[in-house]
């Protein structure tokens, strides 16, 4: 036991090494979490930099930039189904974010929830948008309308089994809406 009495110091030192600045929103730490992370990502340190994000939601909760910059991260490492979450918690902080809600309906769009993204698509244009955003916004709301279209042909031609044309019709579904299940089961039955 007189051995173990003697790490004790130690061991509280390490502690308190660990937490230090886990207080987040009253010494500023979620500003320099939020600033190394941006160093990093700049840098393409890419899991460093999703820490420090982490580390600054945690810190607060409520700042929509540190849930916008993880999400940014997570697009970066490939990770769409951490980015979305962040980017609608994002949304709901700050609802006339119109860059998170641009990058959450591409995501939608990209996963095959057309109605979903066409409404962030709807809700950009809606906002006082960018001329860059608004053109975006455009752009993809034309083009879901366009995948909503060869989608309802392409289970018309699948319903009728005309098969190398549903086929055909699903091919240019998914080259848009990549992670759409649906669209490549069905295609994959032609």
């Amino acid at each position: 036991t007189h051995k173990i009495v003697t790490y004790i110091p130690y061991v509280l030192v390490l502690i308190d090494m660990r937490y230090e600045g886990v207080k987040c929103g009253k010494d500023g730490s979620v500003d320099n979490h939020m600033e190394m992370g941006k160093k990093l990502l700049a840098a393409g340190q890419l899991a460093d930099a999703l820490s420090h994000f982490h580390a600054a939601v945690d810190g607060d909760p409520k700042n929509y930039l540190a849930f916008y910059r993880r999400a940014t991260v997570f697009l970066a490492m490939g990770k769409s189904k951490s980015a979305l979450p962040d980017l609608s918690r994002v949304i709901e902080l700050k609802p006339d974010f119109t860059s998170a809600r641009l990058q959450r309906g591409n995501l939608l769009l990209k996963q095959g929830k057309l109605d979903e993204a066409e409404s962030d698509f709807k809700r950009v244009l809606k906002s006082n948008p960018t001329d860059k955003e608004e053109k975006d916004a455009r752009d993809q709301l034309t083009k879901a309308d366009e995948i909503q279209r060869l989608v309802a042909e392409a289970r018309r031609s699948y319903s009728s089994k005309d098969y190398m044309t549903a086929a055909s019709q699903l091919d240019a579904v998914i080259e848009t809406c990549v992670w759409d299940v649906t669209s490549r089961e069905m295609r994959a039955e032609c």
